[in-house]
């Protein structure tokens, strides 16, 4: 039960590239005159199931790279800030 919210979005993911493969499967039977629209349908139908999983995640949290330069960027937007308001 612990992986079950790491495996979720995976399932979520792999449905979204499923529905982009039945897509172009559809496209291809389209250009060759003759659409089978099923494969429409099921790339539609696929397609929202894999957005439903991937929305239900957490998101992540986050790294804490860059910290250092984001503290420097900070204290210099900061140092503007003051200046135009001495102006």
């Amino acid at each position: 039960m612990d992986q079950q919210p790491e495996f979720t979005p995976r399932i979520g993911t792999f449905l979204i590239l499923v529905s982009i493969g039945l897509l172009l499967v559809f496209v291809g039977s389209y250009l060759a005159s003759t659409p089978h629209f099923g494969y429409l349908f099921s790339s539609l139908v696929v397609l929202v199931l894999g957005f439903l999983l991937r929305r239900r995640t957490k998101p992540r949290p986050s790294p804490g790279r860059f910290r250092a330069i984001r503290g420097i960027y900070d204290k210099s937007k900061e140092g503007r800030e003051q200046k135009k308001k001495k102006k």
